[in-house]
């Protein structure tokens, strides 16, 4: 008999019993003739869809839901658990795709108060898993609880003078925290969908759970992290905020705890490490004692756009009621080096996302309602590390680029900010200054930052996805830098118990080069920390 997952609440209609379910699947509807708030009556939708009478008792349940617009006319894809006496039950088997799966949890472990450097997807959902284990983790992050943090941008918006300890950047929640929140990610490990769960028990929208394309919003982003460490705290893990890690302690090649910046010796059984893309001094610190490799690594550019023109140009007409913002994602393969557009943010505006003084790198950042009036995303391209001369190349790079973002905005972290057809043509200009970037936008000459090898890239990517997207260079611009996508350093570990090659010290997330976004990197530390509570 089909059922829920443990600890899991499918909904609150089903009253009649699993021998009633029927599965609904990929159904179109047509967007235009759809409400805005079509979601919040799927006992409608259900009757309309299967031509059952109004005084049919139905109770039904949104599984999935994804647009199509490729053919023309934006549909929404859907896939329903509907319960009706009319309806023949549909076999167990079809409905495990959407059935969340606890992961498995070792009870009566014998590791205690195990430590777990930073506060991102991989390290929060680590210690989640830890504290559920009975094995009362210490957390440490370098930076703030999440509302102090709100309270440190704001500051930092006004004053223009930056916390490198709490930013967008570094603290509780990490760089997720103040992003868009985006959940899709091409991981098909089962534990997503138990992720995508605990946030929603933590305060993140329900839609989360059934669409394709869900993100969170930066706005419910903050609730969340607070909530998931306040039911870590009640399961007796313990947070040490604005204490920064300086060094792991080793004995007798065994990682056996950290030492502060304050000079603070912390020791532990075992170190969940997941610093973040914040923490590069300190992956850079740590690696004399792991085995290690450098990896491809993207780095680019942020380009905003008008909203209206992304809605017209995805859905091929204006915004339909039933549908929000229009995101796209475009991937060119014609200049040898491969350009994607990344962490694209409808409605959203562009940040300064900088952890570093004197030096500049923008990222993108939408609310839940996405209802800004400019889009933007990041055109990222793939270097090889043997390009730059090895990791000291790869950091200089990093330095050189940030360092003139910043003085090309004016040395007050305000980003610069280019038309995309005068950076084509290698000029000054900026004709539309307007955006919803809170940091602020000054001309700049985006096409003298980046090396020669990113800009040949970028302008041949957009001149083809100006094919694509009418308009995409004639009104876009491009903003800042963004240097922070992923890590060009990977730090290795047994496939099978997750641990590095110092015993005793679990690497995980993106600062380690482990994982890609939040629900990658959120897997990434919940399977360490399941490999931590079985070694005990």
């Amino acid at each position: 008999m089909w059922k829920p997952a443990d600890s899991v609440s499918f909904t609150k209609n089903f009253t009649r019993g699993d021998n009633m379910a029927y599965l609904l699947k990929d159904h179109a509807l047509d967007a235009l003739k759809l409400p805005e708030n079509w979601s919040s009556n799927p006992e409608k939708i259900a009757r309309e869809i299967l031509k059952l009478d109004d005084r049919t008792p139905v109770a039904a349940e949104i599984l999935s839901a994804s647009v199509d617009s490729r053919r023309g006319t934006p549909r929404i894809i859907l896939s329903m658990r509907v319960e009706s006496d009319k309806l023949a039950q549909t076999p167990v088997e079809e409905f495990l795709e959407y059935q969340p799966r606890m992961p498995d949890i070792p009870e009566n472990t014998a590791l205690k108060n195990p430590l777990v450097i930073g506060t991102g997807p991989a390290g929060i959902f680590g210690a989640y898993i830890l504290a559920l284990a009975g094995c009362r983790p210490v957390i440490i992050d370098r930076g703030q609880p999440v509302s102090e943090r709100v309270s440190a941008y704001e500051k930092f918006l006004k004053t223009r003078e930056l916390d490198t300890a709490s930013n967008l950047l570094i603290g509780e929640g990490g760089a997720g925290t103040f992003s868009d929140g985006k959940l899709y990610t091409g991981t098909k490990d089962f534990r997503a969908a138990w992720v995508k769960r605990i946030l929603v028990d933590c305060g993140a929208p329900e839609e989360i759970i059934w669409q394709k394309r869900a993100h969170v919003g930066s706005d419910n982003l903050a609730v969340t992290a607070e909530n998931l460490r306040k039911k870590i705290i009640e399961l007796g893990g313990t947070f040490l905020f604005n204490t920064e890690v300086a060094d792991l302690i080793t004995e007798n090649s065994r990682c056996t705890g950290v030492v502060t910046a304050a000079g603070e010796r912390i020791t532990a059984p075992a170190v969940l490490f997941a610093p973040g893309l914040g923490g590069r001094e300190l992956v850079r610190k740590i690696l004399d004692k792991v085995d290690w490799s450098l990896k491809p690594f993207q780095t680019g550019c942020r380009i905003e756009h008008p909203q209206h023109l992304i809605d017209r140009a995805m859905y091929h007409t204006s915004r339909p009621a039933s549908l929000g913002a229009a995101e796209y994602h475009l991937v060119s393969r014609r200049y040898p080096r491969h350009t994607a557009t990344f962490c694209m943010c409808p409605g959203g505006e562009v940040v300064n996302a900088t952890a570093w003084e004197k030096r500049s790198i923008s990222n993108g950042m939408s609310l839940f309602a996405r209802a800004e009036e400019f889009a933007n995303s990041c055109l990222i391209c793939t270097f090889n590390p043997g390009e730059l001369g090895g990791i000291t190349g790869i950091d200089e790079f990093f330095r050189k680029t940030e360092s003139a973002c910043f003085l090309a905005g004016g040395g007050d972290y305000t980003l610069p900010a280019q038309d995309a057809a005068a950076f084509l043509r290698g000029e000054n200009g900026l004709k539309n200054s307007r955006t919803p970037s809170k940091c602020g936008i000054v001309p700049g000459r985006i096409d003298n930052i980046v090396p020669k090898e990113l800009f040949n890239a970028l302008a041949s990517a957009v001149r083809e996805f100006d094919r694509r997207i009418p308009g995409f260079i004639r009104n876009g611009k491009f903003i800042g830098v963004e240097s922070c996508v992923s890590s060009p350093v990977r730090i290795l570990r047994d496939r099978e118990t997750m641990e590095c090659s110092l015993a005793g010290l679990y690497c995980a997330g993106e600062g380690c080069g482990l994982a890609g976004g939040i629900i990658s990197a959120a897997c990434d530390g919940i399977r360490c920390a399941g490999e931590m509570i079985k070694k005990g």
